[in-house]
């Protein structure tokens, strides 16, 4: 696809961190990866077609899966997909857990393996 000249503007903080993952696997930049949801969620939004319907009855959870042709069943599985990320890269697992008295593990700045206490203290783990 052609590029095409771009706009500034601002993007929620989880769809940013959302999309440079999810486009890292999919080869794409941040900003082409809002841009690919945006057009996604565009073309979705315009079309009235019963296969948009069907889709959307699948993605909010009143139909099923096996009632989508397989480039409807694409579609849907890209838009639960997308909204699992968003959920994913906002979600705080680490804080909640030792919140609730867990130990977790995390990676530092420097890609060491680090062991975090319910109280906060930090330890590197062994290679």
């Amino acid at each position: 696809m052609a590029k095409s000249a771009s706009t500034p503007t601002r993007v929620a903080a989880d769809i940013a961190a959302t999309a440079a993952s999810v486009g890292q696997s999919e080869n794409r930049t941040m900003a082409e990866q809002i841009n690919y949801w945006t057009r996604l969620g565009m073309h979705l939004d315009r079309s009235t077609t019963a296969e948009c319907r069907r889709v959307q009855s699948v993605i909010t959870g009143h139909d099923q899966f096996s009632s989508l042709s397989a480039t409807e069943r694409a579609v849907a599985h890209t838009s639960v997909d997308t909204a699992i990320a968003a959920r994913i890269a906002a979600a705080r697992f680490g804080p909640d857990a030792r919140k609730a008295g867990h130990i977790t593990v995390s990676i530092d700045d420097d890609g060491n393996l680090i062991e975090i206490a319910p109280d906060g203290t930090r330890q590197q783990l062994a290679t």
